[in-house]
C-alpha cells in the first residue's frame, strides 16, 4: 500500500540528505583537526608560538566572506570558525602551555 501522504517520503529523503552532508562535515573538521596537530608540532619544533592572533581574526574573515560570497550567515561562519580555531589551539598546546594560557585567561 502506497503513502498517502507522498510529501513524508520527500522529507525522509532530505533527512537522509542532511545526515550526509554531517558526515561530511565532520570528515571536514576531522582533516582540519589531523593539519592543526601537523602545525603544532612543527610550529614546536622550530619554537614559533601556538596562538597567533592576527592569522586568527583573517582566516575569521575571510571565512566570513566565504559566507558572504555563498548567501550565508556571516556571524554563524564566524562563531563556528572561532569554536573549530578555539578546540584547534587546544590541539596544539602542550599540557604545560595548555595550563599557562588556562590561567592567563
Amino acid at each position: 500500500m502506497s503513502d498517502p501522504h507522498p510529501d513524508r517520503e520527500h522529507l525522509e529523503q532530505l533527512r537522509e540528505r542532511i545526515m550526509e552532508c554531517d558526515r561530511e562535515l565532520v570528515a571536514i573538521i576531522r582533516r582540519r583537526v589531523e593539519l592543526v596537530r601537523e602545525i603544532g608540532a612543527l610550529k614546536a619544533s622550530i619554537g614559533v608560538p601556538v596562538t597567533d592572533p592576527r592569522r586568527e581574526a583573517r582566516v575569521v574573515r575571510r571565512a566570513a566572506a566565504l559566507a558572504r560570497e555563498a548567501g550565508l550567515d556571516e556571524e554563524l561562519i564566524r562563531n563556528l570558525i572561532w569554536s573549530i580555531m578555539s578546540a584547534a589551539r587546544s590541539q596544539q598546546y602542550t599540557p604545560a602551555e595548555q595550563e599557562a594560557e588556562d590561567s592567563a585567561g
